[in-house]
């Protein structure tokens, strides 16, 4: 399902890691929004922040799909049990 998205299924190839993101506060910031959606469940956050990843990769935001996949690890970090069952974080 979201293979595509580098934080999932295999690990990023060279030409996929994103350089120049380092995790910082507004990294933070940006995920402590998303978790305010809880109330709707881990797995619905999770689609938030990929849902909105997809759209920064359509409008060829790569700044900003970086910055996202960042607040997908951490969030993936938080919650492993909602990333894929044979990927790093659910182990």
């Amino acid at each position: 399902m979201f293979a595509h998205i580098p934080a999932f299924g295999r690990g990023p190839t060279s030409n996929e890691i994103m350089t120049g993101v380092t995790p910082s506060a507004r990294h933070d910031a940006l995920l402590a929004s998303y978790l305010l959606g809880l109330r709707h469940g881990p797995a619905a956050v999770r689609d938030f922040i990929v849902a909105d990843l997809d759209g920064f990769l359509d409008l060829g935001l790569k700044r900003r799909a970086a910055d996202q996949i960042v607040v997908l690890r951490a969030f993936l970090a938080k919650f492993p049990e909602f990333g894929p069952a044979d990927h790093v974080y659910s182990r």
